[in-house]
């Protein structure tokens, strides 16, 4: 109820003030207690901390205290005869511990390298090692042969472990080996038509190497020199002729480039188009100067009696069928032995080959089986 002479805004204004003024003094109240529960704990901890600096102060004095009250009796101790014998044997310690740690030292060193010769290829000076594969050594004949069947290094080059690095020589035989042994793995080598590739590459490989070792033991720069003086004579009495020659397979193949050549065909240009012989054929087929008994005894008589200028009849030898070009004739005056040692080499290699294939074909039975009618066609062709 409110008073008579009072009004009711007032009354209402009056209970909100009164109202704000107490909820304003409750607020004071909680901020004040925080506060002053605030200070206390922080003091609480400052005492705390300040204790804790104090006592770890006064322990450290005491430890120092007592460390120095014992070196001090230790120094005291030593000069006495007790002192002396324990510094002595101390001393002795120390000794004994200081070799035994050098000892461990140089054996860790030891061992250490040990260790990395697991890894370091033993040296071998006459053929480096460049690589190990599955715990086999690879050596650089080995990159060399390698290289040299698949046409990266020619026959004549001489390849050095700097040299198999820088071309990835050594990267590629790897690999290869790696596949090799993947398809060995595999079974691959058990198919028919990779076996097959593999005896006759295996066949080829032999027959080369076999069909080298015929050439090297005969024609070795003794024999050369030696077939030289024995023809000395014989080359200053006689004539030499300069000739060039076509080598195909068949008398077919061979009257047919003579007929091409008759029509005015080049003959250097068919000698390297055409001719067998690999050796010559990058050289229009030229021979180069020869005399009589340089060259097999069907070549000669071809060369010696055909005119300057002229083209022999086709011949056939053992390699095949001729067609040959006489480019010039001379009488020899002495020829010297540069200039008719690539020849005489080339006869002689030409003669090994030509004994060793006859030596062999002599002592197996080989028969051959043509297809019906080539026997009749290589009978009209020689006709």
């Amino acid at each position: 109820m409110t008073s008579p002479g009072r009004p009711v805004g007032a009354s209402v204004l009056a209970a909100g003030g009164s109202a704000l003024r107490a909820a304003a003094a409750g607020a004071w109240k909680a901020v004040a207690t925080i506060w002053r529960l605030a200070g206390a704990l922080d003091s609480a901890l400052w005492r705390g901390v300040k204790l804790g600096a104090v006592s770890a102060w006064r322990a450290v004095g005491r430890s120092f205290k007592a460390a120095a009250s014992a070196i001090a009796e230790v120094f005291a101790w030593l000069p006495s005869r007790g002192g002396r014998a324990y510094a002595a044997a101390s001393g002795v310690i120390l000794v004994v511990a200081g070799l035994w740690i050098v000892d461990e030292i140089r054996g860790a060193a030891s061992q250490s390298e040990a260790f990395d010769a697991i890894f370091r290829p033993p040296v071998d000076a006459a053929d480096p090692i460049v690589a190990r594969v599955d715990g086999r050594f690879v050596h650089l004949s080995e990159v060399e042969a390698a290289a040299k069947t698949a046409g990266q290094l020619l026959d004549e080059e001489e390849l050095t472990v700097s040299a198999a690095f820088a071309r990835d020589l050594v990267s590629a035989y790897v690999e290869q080996r790696l596949l090799a042994r993947a398809a060995v793995e595999e079974g691959i080598h058990r198919d028919g038509a990779v076996a097959a590739r593999l005896s006759a590459a295996r066949d080829r490989i032999l027959a080369a190497s076999f069909m080298k070792s015929r050439i090297d033991a005969a024609v070795t720069p003794e024999r050369i020199r030696r077939l030289y003086d024995s023809q000395a004579d014989v080359t200053r009495l006689g004539d030499e002729v300069k000739a060039r020659h076509i080598l195909v397979a068949t008398e077919t193949d061979a009257r047919a480039i003579v007929s091409a050549l008759e029509a005015g065909g080049d003959f250097g240009a068919y000698a390297r188009a055409r001719s067998l012989d690999r050796a010559t054929a990058p050289l229009g087929g030229e021979i180069g100067w020869f005399t009589r008994d340089m060259m097999t005894p069907k070549l000669s008589d071809a060369a010696f009696s055909t005119p300057i200028g002229a083209v022999a009849e086709p011949f056939q030898s053992d390699f095949g069928w001729h067609i040959l070009e006489v480019l010039d004739r001379r009488p020899t005056r002495g020829v010297a032995f540069a200039a008719v040692e690539d020849n005489i080499r080339r006869f002689l290699t030409l003669r090994a080959i030509d004994d060793t294939l006859k030596a062999l074909k002599d002592g197996e039975d080989v028969l051959y089986f043509p297809p019906a009618g080539a026997a009749e066609s290589a009978a009209a062709d020689k006709r």
